[in-house]
């Protein structure tokens, strides 16, 4: 399969929840450290059921037209009819402000949160100075840097720094107490997506030395961009190694969920002078512009131990990471951020062969993820990892009939829609889709057992979030769909292309509404993560005839095309079966 980008995935945490055994904060960092590792790998799912959309350089906040300079667009007052509270009916594009499952801020409970142990949670700083701007957006006060300014570095991800703004007073809470300010510092993908949040929550006390070098410049700030000159970035300062990560959303308008936030554990100072100018400068008529405390509707938080590292390092280091993430992608976000290998010769998925599925991950350095992941693809679909799920809802399908080509690309048939062939929906996000592909035997088992095929129908959004949707297969009757094929799979050439016709992807059964759904990868190299996977739970049937022109046709002297089953790393797997509450 292949991907536009993942985020996160990415993506999964994004509509569904996990309910995670509660863990104090005090449980003994030791004996928990592998437990706490894996719950660590569900918190990132990223699942780009998250559409994060692209942030611009005029001045807006990530996510699709959000509202950012003009007031009148939403308020923080209820009193208003344009409330926090209303935002979700203001316009439908905002619709996951009323109806999403993973929105921010959140209240980080101790009773809430999962600590991790060791140094597997890396968050690595490697800023740098650059030109950069400042406006006031209306509802606050935003820096952005235009030039390159750095990133920081999540779990195999990169994120580029963006902008900075604030929140008088802090979104967040730590244990219900509510603090006087909080900063976000907004990372992006590669393709210009925010992906990755670092809160910053300050009290009153001595005064933040950032605010104090920006404090000329804010006391001066219009609704039209004024250049700042060159920027430290980190000026912005951490003051600790801890912090809380978990999968979140855009705290204003549109809500778009999807966003790794992490959090800084450390309550940090603002001078009361430095708030009140914040506030002042806006001209909205009001005291805050802090969204309250929204559900946590299952999510597991995390707390990384004293033994994370975030580190001032040198601009030219390069860094590697440990996603998420979303992913994601997340998301990842992590969100997939790479397109599968299309010349497939590259690998192989027999062990002897040297390029085996065991080292992928030597092979190219972009492929690091198939060897060091931790939300790769397949997984076994255990039934007591499984946690039913009925707030899935149905799997949205609206396919039609366009323009197609059928290629080989080595280790398996493809068939790609070259028009518009319809999409799914997920969590309100549109999927469209792309190609689908064969794997035999199938990739992913349930309880163990494999099948012998294994269809990949692979989707994604305009944001590049990705959504395969998958179908395994028995021995039985032919597959309609594959037979109305079988002409053009039986003359296609290794990496050659043919011309299909009008090909309906509705010809493909799904067969069953019932579904499992879960965060992982690509299961070809470069193996990136942040997909969001949905597996029928229906077997369907195909012959063995069909199965043998599908392995012939591609010339791989293999007869197999499918990866191992993969570590699940504590990723639960959610179900969802109709009319179950």
């Amino acid at each position: 399969m292949f991907l536009p980008m993942i985020s996160i995935t990415h993506y999964l945490a994004s509509c569904y929840l996990e309910k995670l055994e509660v863990v104090t904060m005090t449980s003994c960092c030791c004996c928990y450290k592998v437990v706490f590792f894996l719950i660590f790998i569900v918190s990132l799912i990223l699942s780009s059921t998250f559409t994060v959309l692209a942030a611009s350089a005029s001045g807006r906040e990530f996510g699709s037209k959000p509202a950012t300079n003009d007031t009148v667009l939403f308020s923080y007052i209820e009193a208003t009819g344009r409330g926090p509270s209303k935002w979700g009916q203001l316009d439908p594009k905002w619709k996951a402000c009323g109806d999403g499952k993973l929105q921010s801020p959140i209240d980080l409970l101790d009773q809430n949160v999962k600590v991790l142990c060791g140094q597997q949670d890396q968050l690595r700083r490697d800023y740098k100075p650059a030109n950069a701007t400042i406006i006031s957006r209306g509802h606050d006060i935003m820096v952005s840097w235009k030039g390159d300014a750095g990133k920081i570095s999540i779990n195999g991800t990169d994120y580029n720094l963006q902008h900075a703004h604030w929140h008088v007073p802090s979104e967040h809470t730590f244990n219900g107490k509510k603090y006087d300010l909080e900063l976000h510092i907004v990372h992006v993908n590669s393709l210009g997506e925010a992906a990755a949040v670092v809160g910053i929550l300050y009290k009153y006390g001595k005064p933040d030395p950032f605010l104090s070098e920006l404090f000329p410049s804010i006391k001066s700030v219009t609704k039209q961009e004024k250049s700042l000159g060159i920027l430290d970035p980190y000026k912005m300062v951490f003051g600790s190694r801890k912090s809380y990560r978990y999968i979140g959303s855009l705290s204003i308008p549109p809500c778009n969920e999807g966003l790794i936030w992490t959090v800084v554990k450390k309550v940090r100072t603002v001078s009361r002078k430095q708030v009140q100018l914040l506030r002042d400068v806006v001209d909205d008529g009001y005291q805050a512009n802090a969204r309250p405390i929204q559900a946590l509707n299952g999510r597991a938080i995390m707390a990384s131990s004293s033994h994370i590292n975030v580190y001032n390092i040198n601009v030219t280091s390069f860094l590697l990471l440990v996603s998420l993430i979303m992913v994601s992608c997340s998301l990842t976000i992590c969100f997939a951020s790479e397109y599968e290998v299309e010349k497939e010769s590259e690998f192989a998925y027999v062990e002897g062969a040297g390029k085996g599925p065991k080292n992928w991950g030597k092979i190219d350095p972009h492929w690091e993820a198939c060897g060091k992941g931790h939300m790769q693809s397949p997984i076994d679909l255990l039934d007591v990892r499984v946690q039913v799920f009925p707030s899935l809802g149905k799997l949205h399908r609206d396919y039609r009939a366009a323009p197609a080509a059928v290629k080989n690309r080595g280790h398996d048939i493809t068939v790609i829609w070259k028009g518009d062939a319809g999409k799914i929906t997920i969590n309100d996000t549109n999927y469209h889709l792309k190609q689908c592909h064969w794997h035999s035997p199938s990739e992913h088992t349930f309880n163990g057992s494999r099948h012998v095929m294994e269809l990949h129908l692979v989707h994604y959004s305009s944001q590049g979030g990705v959504a395969v949707a998958a179908i395994v297969y028995e021995y039985g009757h032919p597959d309609r769909f594959l037979s109305k094929l079988l002409r053009h799979i039986t003359r296609v050439d290794p990496e050659e292309e043919i011309d299909a016709g009008i090909i309906n992807p509705g010809d493909i059964k799904f067969g069953s509404r019932k579904y499992y759904r879960y965060t992982g990868s690509l299961t070809s190299p470069p193996c990136t993560e942040g997909v969001i996977w949905t597996i029928v739970k229906k077997v369907r049937t195909v012959s063995r005839e069909q199965v043998k022109a599908l392995r012939d046709a591609v010339h791989d002297g293999y007869e197999a095309n499918a990866r191992p089953t993969q570590s699940s790393d504590g990723r639960t797997v959610f179900e969802y079966t109709p009319g179950m509450i």
